[in-house]
């Protein structure tokens, strides 16, 4: 009598296990969504002010190797230097907006990368019960779990690289000038690569939307 239920019990088994693996993966993507336009958000937030710090960069720059002295304006015998205590002051505040931002960045990267870590957890404990086969197992409204559990590391990837190399190209000190002046166009480069590589996560979501409305 027990052996005739091992079959029947081991199929349940195996369906519990994709049920809770589906159910991990479907809260996974709903938070990926909700951050990419958070990330998105962010990105556009720091276009125009990598813009205006390369702009006050090189006015400061300019601001320091005029003579004013020998100019009209040299009856203002401290305008320069309040001219650039005026410019360095808004140097560093949009350093400061700038670093704002890459925090929302640094939340979106840490936390796809935990939900990420969730999922990855639940499948290989479940992994026994689940099997080869119903890992490989596609339908008309799924991806298989492999298929969904690559595509989830590859978006992992994407905004950890995305956010290591921004923040990298971000940590210039105040008093670099000629660094800060051409910071707009190494950021401009960045976003031309990575705007490339956003279709992953676009398509990704696209592909799980019917998996995402029938596991909801």
């Amino acid at each position: 009598m027990t052996s005739e239920l091992r079959p029947e019990t081991s199929s349940m088994s195996e369906e519990a296990a994709v049920l809770c693996v589906h159910q991990s993966l479907r809260r996974c993507l709903d938070a990926i969504e909700q951050h990419q336009e958070e990330w998105s958000g962010a990105i556009l937030e720091c276009g125009p002010l990598v813009r205006s710090l390369s702009n006050l960069a090189e006015q400061l720059q300019s601001c320091q190797k005029v003579t004013f002295s020998k100019t009209p304006l040299s009856g203002f015998t401290d305008l320069q230097d309040r001219l650039r205590y005026k410019l360095q002051a808004a140097v560093d505040l949009t350093l400061e907006k700038l670093h704002d931002e890459m925090c929302k960045l640094q939340r979106v990267r840490d936390s796809v990368s935990h939900q990420v870590g969730l999922v990855l957890h639940v499948y290989e404990v479940n992994g026994e019960k689940l099997g080869l086969e119903a890992s490989l197992e596609r339908t008309s409204h799924s991806p298989s779990i492999a298929d969904m559990l690559e595509w989830l590391q590859d978006t992992e990837k994407y905004y950890r690289n995305q956010y290591l190399q921004r923040k990298l190209l971000l940590e210039v000190r105040h008093n670099q000038l000629s660094d800060i002046k051409n910071l707009v166009h190494s950021w401009e480069s960045l976003n031309d690569k990575f705007t490339a590589k956003q279709h992953l996560v676009e398509d990704m979501l696209l592909n799980v939307s019917f998996f995402r409305e029938a596991t909801s």
